[in-house]
């Protein structure tokens, strides 16, 4: 290919126009070619999106012996790198330090655990490797120094910082406590263990999950195994019981043994609120006295009461008659045994002065109320569980000990849990007190989560804590009392507005219910949802479902009942409306429809009594009369109760008239009638003329036909 160029200074020449812009066109469209597919293979080409952060590995350590070294033993720590799914870890090397002196007290303890090492100086006494950590799997590694090392030998009685350090692969630590038990006279120790169910909002437990908790694996076994054979005293969430007896014969065989057992433990007890719910909650609302539950019935069925062999005995004084239903009473459903009464839990950190006097209120001379305290409530530390707040008896638990023992309870990994019992270990052997008389309280919090062995192991490692001696909240109870003040507390203002949303919405039920012969049946249902609903177990964004998911099935339930109807069309004066009333809940209903038209020349009869039965559509008739002949009328129609309370939304029907049909037909009808009796008198009266005629036609021609004596006679020849 040869290729000339212009002399310099050359003039361009220029093409004809035509030439030119289909030059400039053809360029466009090669462009265009060019930048599509370009384009399309970018876009098909997606940028990489971020993966989600999966959590990073874990290092927990956990001495020997609850975090017990006694003078002499061997200091062994078991530490563990878990690699949650979607992580790893490399090989490294490890190491156990201890801190050269004792931690000063309970705050310096908080801090030390939390991750904050200043002020501790540490000693390094041993290191170890850790293996590379797969995703999804746990590697450990086991310290042990003996106690004739010098690095422990000689150390006095305290709570000794512990710390394990990776680096390497993985640099992570580890914080924990040993703790040299002091002599001395031993502190009494009680504490308080929750037996209750998970966080629900139905009132009570189904069959089925009652005969799942009470299985020898279930999670109420596992409560008790734990708490048999020991002094904590139960506090008892009386639905629990209540679900049992509900159920009368039809119960599970293996939550009737459970109750049995639960009712023989000789363990002190006091009982919860229903449900657990909220009671600081509550008072903030404006409650002035904790809501209990008004009336199981609804979750009773005859059939389950009228056999032996229920899980509940009736009611004293009931002497049914023969094959009819005896059905035990509140009292008798929520029994749990011999129990102390006028007890209070409130929420850890939820109480406040107004909470403790409006709590107080409720106590008699023979049953004084007791509202437990967390110490974390209270603006200084009482140094003795035994303690009142405005001569309000008001029991204090130790926070931090009560934290710990909880985080150990809930744990299954073996590291972590003896992580957290040397945690309380060491908040124990700064909370004793040394006499008999100023006792040390702990609770286990809340919670759902806990195994049968962590929770003996949390328990077992209480009853040898060095230092202390078994007891019970009555001996807490007992003891010589400390007024002290209470700290700031920060309101949980949205749980209020919830219970105060709660309560309004159970008003609008109660004035629903009466359009039952028995109200308490969706009253004392509504109730003891509520009372689920604002358990102390709802926590965060789920509480705050909770709260709506009950409001979206209360509105189901003030919708249950309504008016199923369309338009119709009177074809004559007088006829019956025929809408049908829905009603959806299990009982039958008495409602009254009261109807009223736009247009008093349509009359309605305005009120009808209905009896609608339980889980159907009603078929009723409403009397209509019409005076006037043709035109359109709307009808509107409204359920009340018996006591005049609205119930559902209000329907209309448009009623069509076109009375003047009938009169119009009957008229036709008449005419037609008249115009065949017309019709067949004239042909009666017609054929009886032409009958006549003939009849006198043929006599004129018999009377003129000649007789035989008028004929002419020929004469003979």
């Amino acid at each position: 290919m040869t290729v000339t160029s212009l002399p310099s200074g050359s003039p361009v020449l220029r093409r004809p126009f035509t030439r030119r812009l289909l030059a400039t066109l053809a360029a466009a469209a090669l462009a265009v070619g060019l930048a599509v597919p370009a384009a399309a293979t970018a876009a098909a080409t997606p940028s990489p999106s971020p993966s989600a952060s999966a959590a990073p590995p874990t290092l927990a350590a956990a001495p020997s012996g609850n975090g017990i070294l006694r003078p002499g033993d061997t200091l062994a720590v078991l530490a563990t790198l878990a690699a949650p799914a979607g992580t790893s870890a490399t090989a490294s090397s490890a190491a156990l330090s201890i801190g050269t002196s004792a931690l000063g007290d309970d705050a310096a303890l908080t801090r030390w655990l939390s991750g904050d090492a200043s002020g501790v100086a540490l000693q390094q006494i041993a290191t170890g490797t850790l293996d590379a950590t797969a995703s999804g799997t746990q590697t450990s590694v086991s310290f042990t120094v003996p106690g004739t090392d010098p690095a422990l030998v000689g150390r006095a009685p305290g709570v000794y910082p512990v710390l394990v350090r990776t680096d390497g692969g993985t640099s992570l630590q580890a914080p924990t406590v040993v703790v040299i038990p002091a002599d001395g006279a031993a502190t009494p120790l009680a504490v308080v263990v929750p037996i209750t169910a998970a966080p629900r909002i139905r009132g009570l437990l189904t069959a089925s999950e009652l005969a799942e908790l009470t299985a020898v694996d279930g999670a109420l076994s596992a409560q008790l195994d734990a708490v048999a054979g020991t002094l904590a005293t139960l506090a008892i969430d009386p639905a629990l019981p209540a679900s049992i007896r509900v159920l009368g014969s039809s119960a599970p065989p293996t939550a009737t043994a459970w109750l049995q057992r639960l009712l023989s433990l000789p363990n002190d007890r006091f009982a919860l609120q229903f449900g657990d719910a909220d009671l600081s909650s509550q008072i903030r609302a404006g409650v002035t006295t904790p809501l209990h539950p008004t009336s199981l019935q609804a979750y009773m069925a005859a059939a389950d009461f009228t056999q032996p062999g229920s899980a509940v005995a009736p009611s004293p004084g009931a002497t049914p008659a023969p094959g009819q239903p005896s059905f035990p009473d509140l009292a008798a459903l929520l029994d749990i045994g011999s129990a102390t009464a006028n007890v209070f839990w409130p929420a850890t950190g939820s109480v406040d002065p107004g909470v403790v006097t409006a709590l107080g209120a409720l106590g008699t001379d023979a049953a004084p109320a007791r509202v437990l305290v967390g110490s974390s409530n209270l603006g200084a530390a009482p140094g003795t569980a035994s303690a009142t707040v405005g001569g309000v008896s008001t029991p204090v638990y130790d926070t931090e000990v009560s934290r710990a023992l909880t985080a150990a309870a809930a744990e299954n990994d073996s590291a972590r849990r003896g992580s957290a019992l040397a945690a309380a270990a060491g908040h124990l052997a700064f909370a004793r007190t040394g006499t008999a008389d100023r006792p040390v309280l702990a609770v286990l919090d809340r919670g759902t989560d806990r195994s049968r062995g962590s929770l003996r192991a949390t328990l077992g490692a209480l009853a040898s804590a060095p230092g202390y001696t078994p007891s019970t909240f009555a001996a807490v109870g007992a003891a010589p009392a400390t007024e002290v003040a209470l700290g700031n507390s920060e309101p949980d203002a949205a749980r209020a507005a919830d219970v105060a949303d709660l309560l309004s919405d159970e008003q609008v039920i109660d004035r629903f219910a009466t359009i039952l012969d028995q109200p308490e049946l969706l009253t004392g249902r509504e109730r003891a949802e509520v009372l689920q609903t604002l358990s102390v177990a709802w926590t965060g964004d789920a509480a705050r479902q909770a709260v709506t998911d009950h409001r979206a099935a209360t509105q189901t339930t003030l919708d249950s009942v309504g008016i199923l109807s369309s338009d119709f069309r009177l074809v004559s004066s007088s006829a019956p409306l025929r809408p049908w009333v829905r009603n959806d809940l299990p009982w039958p209903i008495s409602v009254v429809l009261r109807s009223q038209p736009d247009d008093a020349r349509l009359r309605v009869q305005a009120t009808t009594p209905i009896e609608a039965q339980a889980s159907a559509n009603t078929r009723i008739e409403v009397p209509v009369e019409a005076r006037i002949a043709n035109g359109e009328v709307d009808v509107a129609m409204q359920l009340y109760s018996p006591t005049g309370e609205l119930i559902g939304s209000r329907q209309n029907v448009q009623v069509e008239v076109r009375a003047e049909w009938e009169s119009i037909g009957l008229i036709v009808i008449i005419g037609l009638v008249v115009v065949f009796l017309g019709v067949g008198i004239l042909r009666t009266i017609a054929r009886r003329r032409r009958t006549q005629t003939e009849d006198a036609a043929a006599s004129e021609d018999a009377s003129d036909a000649p007789t035989p004596s008028d004929t002419p006679q020929e004469k003979s020849p």
